[in-house]
C-alpha cells in the first residue's frame, strides 16, 4: 500500500459515498497515489429501469450516464483539491461484483476501496467474491471510520505474509504505535481429560519462542508492541475486536495468502475478520503478483 500508484475507490450512489470519498480523501495525506478511479456500476435489471423512470426527460443513455456522472464529480470534487492526483470517474453497467472484478482486471489497481455498510439500507456488494478473484488489495471503509491514523493492529500468524504486514503498518505510523495481535489455542482435549497447568505453561512458552524466533528471521523492530491473545471460547474476531477497543486502533491490517485452492474457497480467517463490524478501517493486503501469477493458473487469461 505504501508504494501503491493507483486506487481504485466503489460508489454505489448511497450516503456510504460520502463517507468513502472523504476517507480516500483523508487517506492521500497519509499515502499519495498518482490516481484515483471512482468507478460505479449501474445495475442492470429491475432497479436500472426504475432509476430511469425517476428522470423522464431524459431522452437518451447517454444523457442518463452524465447526470451520474456529474452527481459523482460533484461529490469527489467536494474533497479533492490536490491537483497533483489524477481522478477518474468510470460508470458501467451490470452486475456490481462482476464489474469491479473486471475492471480490476483491466485497470490493474494496486489498492481496491470499498465501504463497508452496517447501519446504511443495503447490503452492498458481496466483498469476499471481490477479495478473492481480484489480485489488488482491499481496503474495507466502515461507515463510522474516523479520519485518523495514529495506531495500527496487524494480527499475525507468523508467516511471511504477517512481517509484511507489519513492515505496512509501520510506514504508515512510527513503530511503537503498530501492535502485532497473534491468537492462539491450546491444542483440544477430549473430555474427561484436560490439560494440566504445566502442559499450558509449555504451549505458552512455544507461542513465545515462535514470537521471538519470527521477529528475528523478519528483521521486525523491538519498538513493535506484540501482543499474545489467548482465545478461550466465542469468535475468533472478538479478539481482535478487544484489541481494538483496548488500544483505541485506528487501522487494521491483514494478509491474505493464495498458495492453494483452498485458501480461495475456505471460510478462514480472513473472511471472519473481513465479516466483523469493527468500526475502523480494515486493509486485506495482498502479494500483488503473485495473487495474479495465482489467479491466472486456476482460471487462464
Amino acid at each position: 500500500m505504501i508504494n501503491s500508484k493507483h486506487w481504485l475507490a466503489c460508489l454505489d450512489l448511497s450516503d456510504m459515498d460520502e463517507v468513502l470519498i472523504g476517507y480516500t480523501a483523508f487517506l492521500t495525506s497519509v499515502v499519495k497515489p498518482k490516481t484515483i478511479t471512482f468507478f460505479h456500476t449501474i445495475e442492470s435489471g429491475p432497479t436500472a429501469l426504475e432509476i430511469v423512470e425517476q428522470f423522464p426527460e431524459l431522452e437518451t443513455e447517454e444523457e442518463f450516464l452524465d447526470l451520474i456522472r456529474n452527481e459523482l464529480k460533484e461529490k469527489v470534487s467536494g474533497h479533492f483539491d490536490d491537483n497533483s492526483i489524477e481522478i477518474r470517474i468510470v460508470i458501467k453497467q451490470g452486475k456490481p461484483t462482476d464489474q469491479i472484478i473486471d475492471v480490476t482486471n483491466s485497470l490493474e489497481p494496486d489498492l481496491i476501496l470499498m465501504g463497508k455498510k452496517i447501519g446504511y439500507t443495503g447490503e452492498g456488494v458481496i466483498p469476499k467474491r471481490i477479495l478473492r478473484y481480484v489480485s489488488a488489495s482491499v481496503l474495507f471503509v466502515p461507515e463510522n471510520s474516523r479520519y485518523n491514523m495514529e495506531k495500527v493492529l496487524v494480527p499475525v500468524d507468523f508467516s511471511e505474509e504477517s512481517a509484511k504486514s507489519i513492515q505496512t503498518a509501520s510506514g504508515l505510523v512510527n513503530s511503537e504505535n503498530v501492535t502485532a495481535q497473534h491468537i492462539y489455542r491450546y491444542r483440544a482435549q477430549f473430555f474427561p481429560y484436560s490439560l494440566s497447568e504445566e502442559e499450558k505453561r509449555e504451549m505458552d512458552q512455544k507461542v513465545e519462542k515462535k514470537m521471538q524466533k519470527f521477529k528475528n528471521d523478519n528483521g521486525i523492530s523491538d519498538k513493535i508492541k506484540f501482543e499474545l491473545t489467548l482465545h478461550r471460547k466465542g469468535k475468533i474476531a472478538d479478539e481482535v475486536y478487544s484489541q481494538v477497543v483496548g488500544d483505541q486502533i485506528d487501522f487494521i491490517i491483514i494478509s491474505l495468502k493464495s498458495k492453494t485452492l483452498n485458501s480461495l474457497v475456505s471460510h478462514d480467517f480472513t473472511d471472519k475478520i473481513v465479516d466483523y463490524a469493527f468500526g475502523v478501517p480494515l486493509l486485506v493486503q495482498k502479494n500483488q503478483e503473485k495473487h495474479r501469477k495465482f489467479l491466472k493458473s486456476l482460471f487462464g487469461d
